[in-house]
C-alpha cells in the first residue's frame, strides 16, 4: 500500500520523464480526467489515481493493484501488479510478488519476475540485477527475457543510440550492444548520483551523436568514436537536445547557458537552474537557485514565457507543460502559457 502511495505521487505530480501523448492528467472532482493541449476534457474516468499515457496506455489503480487503460478509458489490462516504470519501446516492467519482469502491450507477461531490479527497454536490450548484494552486477536481456550481455557491470545506463555508459574503478566509458567496450572506462565519475540508495546516471549517455564527460574535473563532449569534439572547460554540461547543451560555469556568475554542437555559446550564462530544450523550448531558473522563478525561453534566449513559477516538473511535450504554480498548486500550461488546467 505504501509503495503504490508513493509511486502515484512521484508518476501524477513529478512526471518529467514519461511523455505524455497529447493527454495530460489531471485531477476534477476527485477522478482523473485528461485533457489535451487546448484544456479540453478529452477523457473523464472513474478512477481516483493513474498516470500518464505511454504507447497508448496509462496506468490505472484499481483495488489497490496496477493495471492499465487505453485512451478510451477501457481497462485492456487486468490490475495484477504492485509496482510499474510504465512502457518503453512496447514494453513495461511491472513488480509481482516482489520481483520485476515485463509485459507487453497486450498485457502478456513476456518476462516472467525474476529481477530485484531492472531498467527500462532502449534500443531493444534492458539492464537488470537479480540479487541485491554488494557484489552482484548488471547485465543485459533482449525482448524474449535472453541475456544477451552477460552480468559483468558494476553499474550501468540504459542503452541510448546503441551505446551504454558503464562505470568501473570509479571511471566510466561505453559498450554496444554486444557488450564489446567502444570507449574505455578512463574518464572521471561525476555524472552519477545516489538516490534512494541507488546509483542514477544523470547526463553522460550518448544524445544526438555526442556525449558529454569528464575529463580531469572539467566536461566536454565526446563523439562516438572517442573523439573529443568540445573541448572540456566547462563545470558541468546536459545531453544535447534539438541541438543545444545546458552548460554550467563557476567563474562565470555560477550561471547556466546553452552552446551548439560547435560548443560556441549561444545562450548567455545568465540562469541558476536550467532543464533540456524541448519541442523549442526550454526550461530556465532565475534569481537564486533556492526560491528563483522558472519560465521558458527559446533557442536565441529570449523568454517566451514570464518567470513566474516554482517549478516546472515536465518540459513541454506534444504541446503542454507541468508547473508548480506555487507550493501547492500544480497544472498544465500551454506553449504561449496560457493555463490550461489549475489544481485547486
Amino acid at each position: 500500500m505504501k509503495k503504490i502511495a508513493v509511486f502515484i505521487l512521484l508518476s501524477i505530480v513529478l512526471n518529467n520523464v514519461t511523455k505524455a501523448q497529447g493527454l495530460f492528467p489531471t485531477i476534477q472532482n476527485g477522478v482523473m480526467v485528461y485533457i489535451d493541449s487546448t484544456g479540453v476534457n478529452k477523457l473523464i474516468t472513474n478512477y481516483k489515481r493513474s498516470g500518464s499515457f505511454q504507447n497508448g496506455l496509462a496506468w490505472v489503480i484499481i483495488n489497490e493493484k496496477i493495471g492499465f487503460i487505453n485512451t478510451k478509458g477501457e481497462v485492456v489490462i487486468k490490475p495484477a501488479y504492485e509496482e510499474t516504470a510504465g512502457f518503453f519501446d512496447g514494453f513495461c516492467a511491472v513488480v509481482q510478488d516482489g520481483a520485476w519482469g515485463f509485459i507487453n502491450t497486450k498485457g502478456e507477461m513476456v518476462i516472467e519476475p525474476q529481477y530485484y531490479q531492472v531498467g527500462n527497454f532502449s534500443n531493444g536490450l534492458c539492464r537488470f540485477k537479480e540479487r541485491d548484494f554488494f557484489t552482484a552486477r548488471w547485465g543485459f536481456i533482449d525482448t524474449t527475457g535472453k541475456v544477451v550481455i552477460s552480468q559483468r557491470f558494476s553499474e550501468v545506463a540504459d542503452f541510448s543510440e546503441d551505446f551504454a555508459m558503464f562505470y568501473e574503478n570509479n571511471k566510466y566509458g561505453y559498450a554496444d550492444k554486444t557488450g564489446k567496450v567502444i570507449i574505455e572506462a578512463k574518464y572521471d565519475a561525476g555524472v552519477l548520483y545516489k538516490e534512494n540508495k541507488k546509483v542514477v546516471f544523470s547526463a553522460g549517455s550518448f544524445s544526438e551523436g555526442l556525449a558529454g564527460v569528464n575529463i580531469n574535473d572539467k566536461y566536454g563532449f565526446i563523439d562516438k568514436t572517442g573523439k573529443v569534439v568540445i573541448e572540456p572547460k566547462f563545470n558541468s554540461v546536459g545531453d544535447f537536445k534539438e541541438g543545444l547543451a545546458s552548460v554550467y560555469d563557476y567563474e562565470k556568475g555560477k550561471k547556466f547557458g546553452f552552446i551548439d554542437k560547435k560548443g560556441k555559446l549561444v545562450v548567455a550564462y545568465t540562469f541558476v537552474g536550467v532543464k533540456d530544450f524541448n519541442n523549442g523550448l526550454a526550461a530556465v531558473q532565475t534569481g537564486n537557485a533556492y526560491d528563483g522563478k522558472w519560465g521558458f525561453i527559446d533557442k536565441k534566449g529570449k523568454q517566451v514565457i514570464p518567470f513566474q513559477y516554482n517549478s516546472i516538473l515536465m518540459v513541454f511535450n506534444n504541446g503542454a507543460a507541468q508547473v508548480m504554480f506555487d507550493e501547492k498548486t500544480w497544472g498544465w500550461i500551454d506553449k504561449k502559457g496560457k493555463v490550461l488546467w489549475k489544481s485547486k
